[in-house]
């Protein structure tokens, strides 16, 4: 009997990727700290660098935001924007609050600093025979007795399909494809291939406090993995320690339903995997309603992360009695 694969995917996975690559794309590429390269990011209006700065980004930057930030100061931050956007937004504030402004450039922000991630990062020209994670996922691709491979990625960037595409492995991208490909990528934090249907004037381009929104229907959207730019009028994007069920975005929702779907028709001979989920305490919920939309009695739940987070290890031992943990991705082979 061919069973299916459902694949989580947090930040950590990333992480795996930039460090199999080299330590020099490690100092380039900062994933962990997402304030870190701000200065160098280029604004979208004139492609100069100095995206992160009190000229652009004057509320981000009120709030704290810097280059030379330390990590947890920076995701710290994050978690403050995101928590007090939630309560305005649930409560119809005014956009005229600090913290909706500064949500705002934080989600233009992010899709222009992994746009400017992606440019640096040539796919075509590096080898990932060796990397654990494309080994695994080739090897089921290629496996007879496979039916299914599932990817939920909360992650924008598109190195992952990149790979994909570069070694020939065909997939649909969930909501916007329906090709019946035995890879399916769900992405409900969004992506940076997400390309929306009406786009700013470059020379014109500016955060629209007042206009400016993260929401539209997923048949607004289209595809592209080519000359990506940040000129969207919406850019679907939901930031890190952000839930996408909080905000009621209807393209969020459409792909969060369908992973939900997925996740309750696995069998207890099908396999969970989990890699680098940080699950802090705002986006919890909506991992949750994925995790226990599973099969409690599901035989395999392999979890991949160097540092789980000590309620992440309760919660996934609470629900599953088979979970077996794993420092990296070696072991998957």
């Amino acid at each position: 009997m061919s069973k299916n694969y459902y694949i989580l995917l947090g930040n950590g996975f990333t992480i795996d990727l930039i460090n199999f690559l080299s330590k020099k794309k490690e100092r380039e590429i900062n994933v962990k700290n997402l304030f870190s390269n701000g200065e160098l990011v280029p604004w979208p209006g004139n492609d100069k660098p100095g995206f992160l700065s009190y000229r652009y980004c004057p509320n981000l930057w009120t709030l704290g935001a810097r280059p030379n930030m330390s990590d947890e100061e920076a995701i710290n931050l994050i978690e403050d924007i995101i928590t007090c956007a939630n309560i305005l937004h649930r409560n119809n504030k005014k956009s005229s609050n600090i913290y909706i402004k500064a949500y705002k450039e934080l989600v233009t922000y992010l899709h222009a600093l992994f746009t400017y991630y992606n440019n640096i990062l040539d796919i075509d020209s590096e080898d990932f025979s060796d990397w654990a994670w494309f080994k695994f996922i080739n090897k089921l691709y290629n496996s007879p007795d496979v039916e299914k491979i599932h990817i939920v990625t909360f992650n924008y960037d598109i190195w992952l399909e990149r790979i994909l595409k570069k070694h020939n492995i065909e997939f649909d991208v969930s909501n916007l494809e329906d090709r019946q490909k035995k890879v399916i990528v769900y992405k409900p934090h969004g992506s940076i291939s997400f390309s929306y249907n009406i786009k700013k004037e470059k020379e014109a381009f500016e955060i629209r406090y007042n206009s400016d929104s993260n929401d539209g229907n997923m048949d607004e959207f289209t595809l592209n993995y080519e000359n990506i730019d940040t000129l969207n009028s919406v850019n679907a994007i939901i930031p890190p320690a952000g839930d996408s069920s909080r905000l009621d975005f209807k393209w969020a929702k459409e792909i969060r339903d369908k992973a939900k779907e997925i996740a309750q028709s696995l069998d207890k001979e099908d396999e969970l995997l989990i890699c680098g989920l940080s699950y802090w305490h705002v986006d919890r919920l909506e991992i949750d309603s994925i995790l226990t939309s599973i099969n409690p009695e599901i035989e395999e739940v392999k979890v991949i992360n160097p540092f789980t987070p000590k309620v992440f290890n309760a919660i996934i031992t609470t629900l599953f009695d088979k979970v077996i943990f794993y420092s990296n991705s070696n072991p998957l082979l």
